[in-house]
């Protein structure tokens, strides 16, 4: 009996090793992937890309004590927003986030901004399929469920969404914030903390104007109005 159960023990471990089971079931995130309540007080939106180093910068630096102090505590919703600056990449990292469903999808994020550098050197020559079946493996997804993932019209359709929206209302750069609808102007990234913090902390007294409605990359946007000459 002992060695049929550990012959079962080594081949359950050498699919889990492969990644050849994968999940029973792939959920997308449906629209804005957010954490911290629905309904709150104050809406913080971040247009980022996991292969952006200033990014890379503010997640590692900043994020830690933001979803510490506002997201757990249930002060904020924080929003990420796809923003492929670096196109082809980027979609397919959030893509494989999509994939790995709402419980799953900001620790993708956060995997794949600890692994950025090896990504990135991946793609340089021309070989970043592995580092992506990687990245899925390590959230129960297979390598046909990140073959899927890549091509599913889904996933590309929200990231082009997110990037023409973005480009109409001005959004240029990663990583950009608007707390609330109101976007965060501070060039010097390692002060944009503070300036976020301070906005955060000014909707929650209500010192600060009225939320802006958070609208959808889905929906249109009312066109600016037109320069006179």
């Amino acid at each position: 009996m002992f060695p049929k159960t550990l012959a079962g023990a080594i081949a359950a471990l050498a699919l889990a090793a492969c990644g050849a089971q994968g999940r029973d079931k792939i959920v997308n995130v449906e629209g804005d992937a957010f954490i911290g309540p629905q309904d709150a007080k104050v809406t913080v939106v971040e247009y980022g890309s996991p292969t952006c180093p200033g990014c890379k910068f503010w997640h590692d630096t900043f994020y830690p004590e933001m979803k510490k102090d506002y997201v757990d505590t249930g002060k904020i919703k924080f929003v990420f927003r796809e923003y492929a600056i670096h196109g082809a990449l980027d979609a397919a990292i959030f893509s494989v986030a999509r994939c790995s469903g709402t419980e799953d999808y900001f620790a993708v994020l956060d995997e794949a901004f600890a692994r950025q550098q090896d990504i990135v050197m991946s793609a340089q020559k021309g070989d970043s399929l592995p580092a992506l079946k990687s990245l899925g493996e390590k959230f129960r997804l297979s390598g046909a469920q990140v073959d899927a993932c890549l091509a599913d019209k889904q996933n590309i359709q929200r990231v082009n969404d997110v990037g023409a929206y973005a480009r109409q209302i001005g959004v240029m750069s990663t990583p950009t914030f608007f707390v609330n609808g109101v976007e965060m102007a501070e060039p010097d990234l390692s002060k944009s903390w503070t300036s976020i913090k301070a906005a955060i902390d000014a909707g929650l007294s209500g010192q600060a104007a009225p939320p802006t409605p958070i609208t959808s990359p889905a929906d249109p946007v009312a066109p600016a109005p037109a320069e006179q000459h």
